[in-house]
């Protein structure tokens, strides 16, 4: 019995060592938010993830109602990626929400809205060829997808 009240110590110590990290799990705060309309081709996409990278960091937002914020966003020029495959989930929960009339109800859903699935080559910033620059405060940029 005295074996692993003598291991308790050690554990403890252990776990301690493992959930210290030299780094730390926050960025620091840019000062510099981006954000704008996203569209691809005369539609405006209405929901998708939206990724920015820069040379120090990256940060992310989501498209509500047509318009898009990336908050801490990364100071500097910038890459950005359109990510609608990590939305969808998120939509098809809105428009079963939406849907949902309470138990034992029945018909007259309203209209989904649409979903518009933009092409792989846009999800990942490095790809994209989507950049601009980013300096302190609130920054504006509007992104225009061809089809």
């Amino acid at each position: 019995m005295p074996r692993p009240i003598a291991v308790l110590p050690l554990c403890i110590a252990v776990l301690c060592f493992a959930s210290c990290n030299r780094y730390e799990s926050r960025l620091p705060e840019s000062g510099a938010s981006l954000e704008g309309t996203v569209t691809y081709g005369s539609d405006t996409v209405p929901m998708a993830l939206i990724v920015v990278v820069g040379e120090k960091g990256q940060a992310t937002g989501q498209i509500e109602e047509g318009r898009y914020k990336v908050d801490n966003a990364p100071l500097g020029e910038v890459r950005i990626g359109v990510n609608t495959e990590a939305a969808k989930g998120q939509m098809i929960s809105q428009q079963m929400s939406k849907s949902y009339k309470g138990p034992g109800v029945k018909g007259g859903s309203r209209p989904a809205a649409r979903f518009i699935e933009v092409p792989a080559k846009y999800w990942e910033p490095e790809k994209s060829g989507l950049t601009t620059k980013v300096k302190q405060g609130k920054n504006s940029y509007d992104i225009v997808l061809a089809k």
